[in-house]
């Protein structure tokens, strides 16, 4: 409710884990993790845009599941992993669920 406004989201699901990746209009972010059995977890962070890239201050995770900077492809409808993925390929991006 005293959230500030969606700016992005995107969601990364495996065969375990549904990662949700929130980005704010206030430089924060939440990274919403449920896995089976009943699992959820979020974890807190900052980011900034530059372009196309979203480079974090404080990474929503804690470990290096997510590299200090994400790249974002409007017309792949995605937010990459790796600067080097040029496809969408399992476990290697974000799929765009809330794009403002």
């Amino acid at each position: 409710m005293f959230k500030s406004k969606v700016v992005l989201r995107g969601v990364l699901k495996d065969d375990l884990f549904h990662y949700t990746l929130t980005l704010r209009e206030d430089g924060s972010c939440e990274n919403e993790i449920q896995g089976f059995l009943g699992f959820k977890k979020i974890y807190y962070g900052n980011y900034k845009m530059n372009v196309n890239r979203i480079i974090f201050s404080k990474k929503p995770y804690d470990n290096d599941f997510l590299p200090d900077t994400l790249y974002l492809d409007k017309a792949e409808n995605a937010i990459f992993l790796y600067k080097n993925a040029e496809e969408k390929q399992w476990l290697n991006h974000f799929e765009l669920i809330e794009n403002n």
